[in-house]
């Protein structure tokens, strides 16, 4: 007998799953304010402290940018701080500039108005410029939003320097003498400019003051006389006030209307008596005793003297010789002409 036997073998596939797990992240995004700033150099150019007139006051601008990378708009308070400056150290009322070992005292102010610009948190000058704006929301992409703006600086010199040496003067505002604060908020404006430390606007304020004199002369009145020969001589005198910058050295001459170089001038008629062509001969001295003439030849018959920035009083003693007189009844006038040379 035989058979056969045969076996059927079945192949079980099994399908195959891959199961990629994905762990998402879920956060939130924080918006990134970013500040910057430049500051333009103050310069108040050729200043003339003993003139009598007042300097002018030159202005700065600061600009500055703030950009926002968010979707959301940002409400911001921003400081802008300015210190003391590298020649003026712990000086911020009044700042100070300095020419070597000399100095010049200057002030800054916000805009127009009198209010000193300063720094948080500075006893002395405790007023940063504040300002607050909204930096819109990026706009598509990588694209930031942005918030430009600008204001004004304005520099004022501290009146009464006229002892202040001629010189180049500055102080210099620089990194950490300026400084910028802000804090930003997606809902209101935030109430302090916290404590965000932004960039800094470096800047330098300049002066350059001239060597000056300025002279001021009271009328020398030698009052009424006779007229006639062989009247006594008439003596009077005059005071000349000299302001100049320490220490600057001057010479003072005086040049009667005829530009007699020894001081001796003639006064003319002023009109009262038509006709009349007389003229009445005097003579200017620098000493009271009337021997030492002063006239208009520098170093040998001018007086000198040295500024110290406050006034200087020369007196010009004057004399009217009798024996040269002979004269019609009349005013008499003559002009002199004072001269600083420095």
């Amino acid at each position: 007998m035989s058979f056969s036997l045969s076996r059927t073998l079945r192949v079980l596939r099994l399908p195959l799953f891959c199961v990629l797990l994905w762990w998402v992240g879920v956060g939130s995004a924080q918006a990134t304010i970013i500040c910057t700033a430049e500051m333009t150099n103050l310069a108040f150019g050729t200043v003339d402290l003993v003139d009598g007139s007042t300097p002018s006051s030159p202005t700065a601008t600061l600009s500055y940018r703030c950009t926002n990378d968010s979707n959301t708009a940002e409400q911001v308070r921003i400081c802008f701080n300015i210190g003391d400056g590298d020649e003026g150290l712990t000086n911020f009322n009044p700042r100070v500039m300095k020419s070597g070992t000399n100095s010049l005292k200057f002030q800054l102010y916000q805009g127009t108005s009198n209010v000193i610009w300063g720094s948080s948190g500075n006893g002395t000058v405790p007023n940063p410029f504040v300002t607050t704006f909204t930096v819109p929301r990026r706009t598509s992409g990588t694209i930031p939003g942005v918030f430009s703006g600008s204001t004004t600086m304005r520099g004022d010199l501290i009146a009464l320097q006229g002892a202040v040496p001629p010189g180049a003067y500055q102080d210099n505002f620089g990194t950490v003498h300026t400084s910028i604060t802000f804090s930003s908020s997606t809902g209101a404006t935030p109430a302090g400019c916290g404590g965000t430390a932004a960039d800094n606007f470096p800047f330098v304020v300049t002066a350059n003051v001239a060597k000056s004199c300025l002279v001021t002369a009271d009328p020398l009145n030698f009052g009424t006389i006779d007229g006639l020969p062989g009247m006594a001589d008439r003596d009077r005198f005059s005071t000349i006030n000299v302001t100049c910058t320490t220490p600057t050295s001057y010479t003072v001459a005086l040049t009667p209307s005829n530009n007699s170089t020894t001081g001796a001038g003639s006064m003319t008629p002023t009109g009262g008596v038509p006709g009349n062509t007389d003229a009445v001969p005097y003579r200017l001295y620098s000493n009271a005793g009337r021997s030492v003439s002063w006239g208009s030849v520098i170093g040998t018959n001018t007086v000198a003297g040295t500024g110290t920035g406050a006034a200087q009083t020369l007196t010009v003693y004057g004399r009217v010789l009798g024996s040269n007189v002979n004269v019609r009844p009349d005013s008499y006038l003559d002009t002199v002409t004072v001269t600083v040379t420095y």
